[in-house]
């Protein structure tokens, strides 16, 4: 599917804010809001906008983000995958090139929960893991 430069402005907006009605949207993209909601339902059902999400701030929620690479002992990749959905503190998880196989970024409540996690990582695979310090954008 090819975008214009409409469905781009409309993800653009929906990245920065999920919750702007129809209505809203057409007016920043000079539509009607029927018609905004049609290109929007058609851009879930081509896969281009996957799922709406909310971003919390960990200071207030008490918890910490930690961006966590793994590099496989084995080639049972599937075992990562079962563990990513099994784990809902992972809120991201790409296979990645370069350093690692996996890139995992994940919430944590606390650093016992997150030894937790990495303890149940090492069957399959070795970690490295970053603390967010500081979050920019």
């Amino acid at each position: 599917m090819i975008l214009d430069t409409v469905d781009e402005k409309l993800i653009a907006l929906l990245r920065e804010n999920a919750k702007l009605s129809y209505k809203i949207l057409g007016e920043k993209v000079h539509m009607t809001g029927q018609a905004v909601g049609l290109r929007v339902k058609r851009l879930e059902d081509e896969g281009i906008i996957k799922r709406y999400t909310i971003d919390t701030s960990t200071k207030e929620m008490g918890t910490m983000i930690a961006y966590v690479t793994l590099t496989m002992k084995t080639q049972e990749h599937q075992k990562v995958k079962a563990f990513v959905m099994q784990h809902p503190e992972i809120l991201e998880a790409s296979r990645i090139s370069g350093e690692g196989c996996y890139f995992l970024k994940c919430e944590f409540k606390n650093h016992e929960a997150l030894n937790l996690f990495c303890d149940g990582v090492l069957q399959f695979a070795n970690y490295r893991v970053n603390i967010a310090t500081d979050r920019i954008k």
